[in-house]
């Protein structure tokens, strides 16, 4: 069994793409899409078309909700009227969490536990993301069931992190690889490159293999879709993989 994981595409359609054509080539048996789906200053419409045409397990990230329940937050209302009606209505069906391959795998956007603006495996209340300690990673695995592979996006940080046996991943972000945020404090998320990122992983006799990628693509081009809709802060972070200091 090889499952591919996205998450954060946030609209770069140029990202997805590239990302796509290496997941081809990896013929997975699944593809899992953790939501953070169009919203994002690059093109919405073409990156929901991407991923409305794949034959993923697709989820709905905090974006989702937002955008459904009217946010007003930059990436949103730029996503926002860029929509159609079919995007509208495939965002509308998404789950938020889903148990797959008979309660082994369990995915979410955010945590278990938490919901979707949860972060699962950082602690940002330093500004920067650093793994958070066992015991807090253990109380947000609540509500995974059984699962032994627990998928989990938001953060945009790739990372392997086992507790208890269960081995949690995050593939970072495919197209937004830096960000800031002022929840729960004033922080930044980098991933200190500015690859489209995903993971790879296969279930081997020893357990679970995870294959953490970072794809190159023209990044130029996404930096300056990022400038036209005026988030030069988002452009930076597309060039380097860090935010403006």
């Amino acid at each position: 069994m090889k499952i591919a994981v996205i998450a954060d595409v946030h609209g770069n359609s140029l990202a997805l793409e590239a990302v796509l054509r290496d997941i081809t080539n990896e013929n997975p048996d699944l593809i899992v899409n953790l939501g953070d789906l169009v919203s994002g200053p690059f093109d919405p419409a073409r990156s929901a078309d991407l991923q409305m045409s794949l034959p993923a397990v697709t989820l709905a990230g905090n974006h989702e909700r937002q955008l459904l329940t009217g946010g007003t937050g930059a990436s949103d209302t730029f996503a926002r009227p860029r929509l159609s009606e079919e995007h509208w209505k495939w965002l509308g069906s998404l789950h938020g969490s889903l148990t797959l391959l008979e309660g082994r795998v369990f995915a979410c956007h955010g945590s278990p536990a938490g919901g979707d603006l949860d972060y699962f495996l950082e602690d940002v209340s330093t500004g920067h993301a650093r793994l958070d300690s066992p015991d807090i990673i253990r109380r947000r695995l609540v509500g995974a069931g059984d699962a032994q592979l627990v998928l989990c996006g938001h953060t945009h940080i790739p990372r392997v992190v086992m507790i208890d046996g269960i081995l949690i991943v995050n593939p970072g972000s495919v197209g937004m690889p830096a960000y800031d945020d002022d929840r729960p404090v004033a922080h930044v998320m980098e991933a200190g490159s500015p690859h489209a990122r995903y993971a790879l992983v296969t279930r081997s006799p020893a357990g679970w293999n995870v294959d953490l990628r970072a794809i190159p693509y023209d990044f130029e081009a996404a930096a300056q879709q990022a400038e036209h809709a005026g988030r030069p802060e988002i452009a930076f972070g597309v060039r380097t993989g860090r935010m403006p200091r």
